[in-house]
């Protein structure tokens, strides 16, 4: 256990990370409270693909107590290597504002935020040092999912990806990352992400002499673009797809309908200073992030909160909040946690073009209001798409605005079925979102014109995504 002293808080501050097996362990933090604290605690949490089996959250305004107990969820991306428990432990302590530099404050932003002075524009590079990570390799099934993976291991942060393959069947892929460990530029740490890739990309071709080139470039004050097209994009421009198309044709969309039973429920008895909310739904990936996090986007401020995994896959989550008696707010507040509940994300698969041989997958994840981005989904979607051996020749990441008046695209085209169209088509209540774009073919590299196997596609994804 480490524990240190809070400078300016004259209290005791501590992270423990105590595990009682290699993939279950006690998670304890004791820090000053601010804003967002728990829904960042779940989500560095959920980044490590943990699942909560139980938990305590409470704070008496100035001081946060958290105590949960987690385990890594059974398969999925990300699972087989040994768990870095110090790590965890870092990336929490981290969390904690005493803890955090100038540099990396994160609650600067939320404080900001709490004072209606807006949130951090997604489009902006965390503070610290973004970097541009290029790998060129001979494509493969799988071959974005094993990067991705890599890039994971050596605890990197994605933040946007520019994926393509040429003609010849070379893959280009550019990830702009950021450090967690904050040791880029040395070039220790670039040989070593580079020794950890190139071995990762060709080892499905032995030392065959593959052509490789991994290199990774410094930008301190980098301002990310995802594509070539303008900062912002007008209703009639026809940028922000993937390739040039006249049409869009037939979409599918996966639903998550063992979801769709989800109970929030609104109690005023059990508390003479609190409102209690009572959630009850089945059990999934990221499930506790999500309210959490949409408890951050509406500005609820949560006292307490329990957490508890139920025999049979059911989980219960009560939060304690100020009281709230107006029937109205109520409704409200009960319909949000509902919607985040059953729809955390939104999986599309569709033909585009006149002759709909081109398939694109695209993955929408709200961003909090802080501008942080849901954990894994990258991981996630490319490693459904290598199980179900499907080639990605070209994808993109960029962020989606439903509420502009231009069509709701920062950076890139709208997700809607049309430009100018501003109806909100990912979680509900985000008000931005990030896009994860992706152009598919088969394992052949022929399009994917049967409807069964593009819906087998879609599921699939939304399967590993919620696990």
């Amino acid at each position: 256990m480490m524990q240190s002293r809070g400078a300016d808080y004259g209290e005791d501050e501590y992270v423990s990370v105590l595990p009682s097996s290699d993939v279950e362990a006690q998670v304890r933090v004791t820090c000053p409270d601010k804003t967002g604290l728990g829904s960042d605690i779940t989500r560095t949490i959920f980044d490590f693909g943990f699942v909560v089996l139980k938990g305590d959250f409470a704070t008496d305004g100035k001081w946060a107590f958290v105590l949960v107990t987690v385990r890594r969820s059974g398969g999925g991306a990300g699972t087989t290597a040994p768990v870095n428990w110090d790590l965890l432990r870092i990336r929490l302590e981290n969390l904690c504002p005493s803890k955090q530099s100038i540099s990396t404050l994160s609650s600067l932003n939320l404080r900001a935020v709490a004072a209606g002075e807006g949130a951090r524009d997604p489009l902006e590079p965390p503070k610290g040092t973004m970097y541009i990570l290029q790998v060129e390799v001979e494509d493969r099934v799988g071959l974005l999912h094993d990067v991705t993976q890599e890039l994971w291991a050596s605890e990197l942060t994605v933040h946007r990806a520019h994926i393509s393959t040429s003609p010849a069947d070379t893959a280009v892929d550019l990830f702009y990352v950021t450090d967690e460990r904050n040791e880029l530029p040395a070039e220790s740490r670039v040989a070593e992400i580079s020794r950890n890739v190139q071995r990762t990309a060709v080892r499905q071709f032995g030392e065959s002499g593959t052509s490789i080139a991994a290199s990774i470039m410094g930008g301190r004050h980098c301002r990310v673009t995802v594509t070539p097209a303008p900062k912002f994009v007008t209703k009639t421009s026809s940028a922000g797809r993937l390739i040039e198309a006249n049409s869009i044709g037939k979409i599918e969309t996966a639903s998550a309908t063992q979801y769709s039973e989800a109970t929030v429920t609104v109690d005023n008895l059990m508390s003479q200073k609190h409102t209690v909310f009572q959630m009850r739904t089945r059990d999934r990936k990221g499930l506790l992030y999500d309210v959490l996090r949409a408890s951050k986007d509406l500005k609820v401020h949560i006292s307490y909160a329990k957490v508890e995994l139920k025999s049979g896959g059911l989980c219960e989550v009560d939060l304690f909040v100020a009281r709230c008696t107006n029937l109205q707010e109520q409704r409200y507040l009960c319909q949000r946690y509902k919607e985040n509940i059953e729809r955390p994300v939104s999986v599309q698969i569709m033909t585009m073009g006149l002759d709909e041989i081109t398939t694109e997958l695209r993955v929408i994840a709200p961003l909090d209001i802080s501008g942080f981005t849901r954990p894994r989904v990258l991981l996630d979607v490319t490693e459904a798409l290598r199980q179900l051996k499907v080639m990605v020749f070209k994808a993109d990441i960029i962020i989606m605005n439903p509420d502009r008046s231009d069509g709701g695209i920062i950076g890139g085209g709208s997700a809607n079925s049309s430009p100018g169209n501003s109806t909100q088509v990912g979680p509900p209540g985000a008000t931005r979102q990030e896009v994860h774009r992706f152009l598919l073919t088969d394992a052949r590299g022929q399009p994917i014109s049967s409807v069964r196997d593009r819906k087998v596609i879609c599921n699939r994804v939304l399967g590993v995504l919620l696990q």
